[in-house]
């Protein structure tokens, strides 16, 4: 048996040795290898961690849809003064609430581009929803927020415009707002827009802190004036402290008394303008 076994081994030996000869004869050589491999180029769009980027990520990020759908709801927001204001005052809170890898001024400059350039976007309210709703997945009272900053928007000038109400509405739906909750501020915002603020001359001078200045009042004085009250009375929805105040009721009040002053004394200044030049 013990004879068996080592002619067994001897035959075994002998063909791994005639099998290493035959390799050492004829190697593959590493040209012929690689001549197998393909050399295709690789496609960097199919790969999901290659760098994204920056402004397209943006672009799809909950901020960017944001400014997107903005603009798709009021294309001429930024030739009204007070609609630009306060939209600025928004992108101005998304650079500040950003854990974007951006410094604040390079994000809101970024975030200002997504808006101008989306006024010509050919992507309908229903898909701009839609990936505001998978940017907010879970998170409700975001979406409800958004929406009463539309309103606020549409509602700023004191008339609702019957295209915005349209969209305003579409969107409630496409963001999946219950009826309920929508009506309730909707209905909110139409009773504050019924109410007409007290103006007169002293209370809106002290309403920008001009009742004391010794200076004359310009028109480029009054700009700054209406720019500064309404940054701080304005409403800044990202904030989690403000997703259960109804912006209708903690800010709008005070953003419609900040309007009609400003338009009162701008009016005032044309007037004492026009009288001086009759003078």
């Amino acid at each position: 048996m013990e004879i068996v076994l080592l002619i067994l081994a001897g035959v075994v030996v002998y063909y791994l040795y005639i099998t290493l000869q035959e390799y050492l004869k004829n190697p593959i050589s590493v040209k012929e290898k690689d001549s197998k491999v393909s050399t295709k180029e690789y496609d960097f769009t199919l790969d999901p961690y290659a760098q994204a980027d920056p402004l397209e990520k943006l672009r799809k990020s909950e901020f960017g849809v944001m400014a997107l759908l903005i603009a798709k709801i009021f294309p001429d927001s930024e030739k009204k003064e007070v609609e630009n204001l306060l939209v600025e005052g928004l992108f101005e809170d998304m650079a500040n609430a950003s854990s974007h890898n951006f410094t604040n001024s390079a994000l809101l400059e970024d975030i200002r581009e997504i808006y101008m350039a989306s006024k010509t976007t050919d992507q309908s309210l229903e898909q701009l929803c839609k990936h505001y709703m998978q940017a907010t997945y879970g998170e409700y009272k975001k979406r409800l927020k958004l929406v009463e900053f539309l309103l606020a928007l549409a509602y700023i000038d004191g008339t609702l415009d019957e295209q915005e109400r349209e969209n305003i509405i579409d969107v409630a739906a496409f963001l999946e707002l219950d009826n309920n909750d929508f009506n309730q501020v909707y209905d909110d915002f139409e009773a504050q827009n019924q109410i007409t603020p007290q103006i007169d001359r002293v209370h809106s001078l002290a309403l920008f802190d001009l009742e004391d200045s010794t200076e004359p009042l310009t028109p480029k004085i009054l700009k700054e004036k209406l720019h500064a009250s309404l940054k701080e009375a304005k409403q800044n929805i990202l904030d989690i402290k403000n997703l259960n105040k109804s912006f209708a009721l903690a800010s709008f009040p005070k953003l419609k008394q900040i309007v009609a002053s400003y338009a009162f004394l701008e009016e005032s200044l044309e007037i004492s303008s026009k009288t001086s030049d009759k003078g």
